[in-house]
């Protein structure tokens, strides 16, 4: 069984006291973890069939949020309340078991602990995997294998399949262009005109992307994109982003505008701010900044869950376009919805000018929402 652990190297994790952003998300439990939890009133009554992603399952299995979109029902204070027997779910954060053709661990960047001192992310890791029945990971492993190999005959068969490791090796020689500041707009534009790649070699395509001139309505695409991504109603399925002060920040559209809300643990919101959507447009980046974005990119180039949301994306528009050019066009758009969300913090905090600070809060304001996009293959 493959198991890569590369994007753990060098990276340590301390729990902050009072941050608990991973109590925003909802665990589901194991059949050992709710044999547990029924055995006492405090630890049932925590207990729903209701699921924030609309699943209704048979019989309670995963853990209620308070006022329906706050924190965990357990945190109380920002504290947990039942640390010694929490899930799973809680206790390999902010660690990501996504399984497709291996095993891979990802990191969650929105986590204000990494990188703070701490526990070694990698050993901590290798605790979690031998945690975790043998039985259930062949299991994953064997099932997404399998939908692996479906996407490949589709995309086969539509005359689009690139692989992976060709879909990569022109990504990797696309770091220094990804480096400028008109990189994005370059891949955004390249993947628009929906080239038919081929069997083009690596260094053809490196240098048709290259010569491509960039797109010029980056804001206006920015804009709208995010706009989408915020309008919704339930708020449990807003982005969330927490601040250096430890503030649950929470960005809503709705009428034109973008609404900052501050999230409680009982669920209430109060307003922090709202700026016209024409008020925030995308921000100049500095030298700084540019280094952020490109070590971004290429934290996604690596990820398996961007490749499954690359196959994703290819699945829902019915293998009509070439999955190179799917997998550019995703990376300059998930790269300009960074920007956008930096400057949308950019606009709060009063700044012209996206630096390295506020390129790695963008970075925090997004990644988690990055890990959450649709995927195939599975997290554990």
């Amino acid at each position: 069984m493959i198991i890569d652990l590369s994007e753990l190297d060098q990276k340590s994790f301390r729990c902050i006291d009072g941050c608990a952003m991973c109590c925003l998300c909802q665990p589901e439990l194991g059949e050992e973890e709710l044999e547990i939890f029924q055995t006492d009133e405090y630890l049932r009554n925590g207990l729903t069939k209701e699921h924030i992603d609309g699943r209704r399952s048979v019989k309670p299995t995963a853990i209620k949020l308070q006022g329906k979109w706050g924190a965990c029902y357990f945190l109380k204070k920002r504290q947990c309340t039942i640390n010694e027997i929490k899930p799973r779910f809680c206790r390999q954060f902010p660690i990501h078991i996504h399984v497709m053709r291996r095993l891979q661990l990802n990191v969650n960047l929105s986590c204000r602990g990494i990188g703070d001192g701490g526990d070694n992310l990698k050993s901590s890791a290798r605790t979690l995997i031998s945690s975790i029945p043998e039985d259930l990971l062949t299991r994953e492993l064997t099932n997404a294998r399998k939908i692996v190999h479906e996407f490949e005959r589709r995309c086969q068969k539509a005359g689009v399949f690139q692989s992976p490791e060709r879909i990569k090796s022109v990504a990797k020689q696309l770091m220094p262009l990804l480096a400028e500041g008109d990189g994005i707009g370059k891949l955004m534009a390249f993947a628009d005109k929906e080239p038919m790649i081929g069997d083009q070699p690596v260094e053809k395509v490196v240098a048709q992307v290259e010569a491509t001139a960039p797109a010029e309505d980056l804001d206006r695409i920015a804009k709208e994109s995010n706009y989408d991504e915020f309008e919704l109603e339930e708020l449990v399925r807003l982005p969330v982003y927490v601040d250096e002060n430890l503030i649950w920040n929470l960005f809503q559209s709705r009428e034109g505008r973008i609404y900052c809300m501050a999230l409680q643990e009982d669920g209430a919101v109060e307003l922090r701010k709202s700026l016209g959507i024409d008020e925030i447009n995308i921000l100049p980046r500095d030298e700084g900044a540019l280094r952020v974005f490109a070590n971004y990119a290429e934290v996604l180039i690596y990820r398996d869950p961007f490749m499954g949301n690359i196959a994703y994306v290819c699945d829902i528009h019915e293998y009509r376009h070439d999955l190179m050019t799917v997998y550019l066009g995703v990376l300059g758009t998930k790269l300009l919805d960074l920007w956008w969300r930096a400057s949308l913090l950019g606009k709060i905090y009063e700044r012209d000018e996206i630096d390295q600070w506020l390129a790695m809060e963008g970075v925090k304001a997004f990644d988690m929402d990055c890990l959450d996009a649709p995927t195939i293959g599975s997290f554990i």
